[in-house]
């Protein structure tokens, strides 16, 4: 591995990440803000197409990171350690965040007389409960198969299988054979925004190209970007499009019948994104500290600003105040705001971490505590 390459490493994925993160909190501020009578028209698609792309490209950097993660200390998360129990209490903390942001009650005493509206909205998968239970399988699979070699190449193949077979998975009814709270992880039919099919495969896929970067990648960062990132991107754009244009069908009607080609499609944009960010690192020598922090602290982002945004039991969000009434033009100071506070509290918050670890968890032990008793 030639000098350098741990650097670029970092890099690559905390710039892509950082770019992915601003373009999250810049989707959901538009979205939550915007009117309905600007919710169309081309532009208007062309900028959901756009936040398509945002979680495809956060997915896709979770699995490349977890598998640069996973090959660093390879040994150690191939076996019970405390490596592996504090990296499966981080991807459950996933879970619990999930859920805790779409809790339906003030407090959980009042659990027992919610309806099931209010219980499946409850239950529905967001990102946060995607990533966490799609990392948990990861990892199980990992350890199950042990070969670095083998793992990619599982990791691939599920995660192309997920992705042609959606269509027919959300075409069954999994409440009549499941629980709701299991059903809901695998398709969108009680409300779930983010179900293991097809957007799981989207951490697999990312996966299986994280284990070949790490393989012979970084040492050859040109040749990954051009040859993996920006030619398999090429071709799976060449794809979706041609699934686009020649309304392509072998599903035939029904649910889930368009994902396969847009997966396909936003699958391929995203990995040219990543092909020029990947081009862009290797003119970079040290990344400045608030890319980096964003890039750390996206768990961070994400809860606060879905907080600010939307609301939760704790507070009342932007949506509550202000809701789906400004024009484009009163939209972008809110957007611009936001941006820069989640920034702001990325680095300092980062920044504090680094300088007094022991404080920070006291603080984290803090908060959790007040939520907690808040809930009880």
């Amino acid at each position: 591995m030639e000098p350098g390459t741990h650097a670029r490493r970092v890099i690559f994925i905390d710039l892509a990440r950082a770019i992915a993160v601003v373009m999250m909190v810049f989707g959901h501020t538009s979205s939550a803000l915007l009117a309905r009578q600007y919710q169309s028209g081309d532009w208007y698609d062309a900028w959901q197409f756009q936040r398509g792309l945002t979680s495809s490209l956060f997915m896709l950097l979770s699995g490349f990171a977890f598998s640069i993660a996973t090959a660093r200390h390879w040994a150690s998360h191939m076996q019970f350690s405390r490596a592996l129990a504090k990296r499966v209490r981080r991807f459950s903390l996933f879970l619990v965040l999930g859920y805790a942001l779409h809790l339906p009650v003030a407090n959980i005493w009042s659990f027992a007389g919610i309806g099931a509206e209010r219980w499946s909205t409850f239950l529905a998968v967001d990102v946060l409960q995607l990533i966490g239970a799609t990392f948990l399988f990861v990892q199980g699979l990992a350890m199950a198969l042990r070969s670095r070699h083998l793992f990619m190449l599982v990791s691939f193949v599920l995660g192309a299988l997920m992705i042609v077979f959606t269509p027919a998975v959300w075409r069954h009814d999994w409440m009549a054979v499941m629980p709701e709270g299991i059903a809901a992880y695998i398709y969108p039919g009680h409300g779930s925004l983010f179900p293991l099919f097809p957007f799981a495969a989207s951490v697999l896929l990312g996966a299986a190209g994280g284990q070949l970067y790490a393989r012979w990648g970084a040492a050859r960062l040109v040749t990954f970007a051009n040859g993996v990132l920006l030619g398999g991107g090429a071709v799976l754009v060449a794809i979706g499009m041609l699934w686009r244009w020649t309304h392509f069908d072998p599903y035939g009607p029904g649910e889930g019948q368009f994902i396969p080609g847009e997966f396909i499609l936003r699958t391929g944009v995203s990995m040219v994104i990543l092909a020029g960010v990947a081009h862009a690192s290797r003119r970079i020598t040290r990344l400045p500290r608030l890319f980096g922090a964003v890039a750390q602290e996206s768990l961070l982002i994400y809860f606060v600003h879905l907080c600010v945004i939307y609301g939760s039991v704790w507070n009342s969000g932007l949506m509550q105040y202000v809701g789906d009434t400004l024009s484009p033009v009163q939209t972008l100071p809110f957007v611009s705001a936001l941006v820069v506070a989640m920034i702001l509290l990325a680095w300092y918050w980062n920044w504090y971490k680094h300088h007094s670890p022991r404080m920070a968890r006291l603080v984290v032990a803090g908060v959790a505590g007040i939520l907690v008793a808040r809930l009880l």
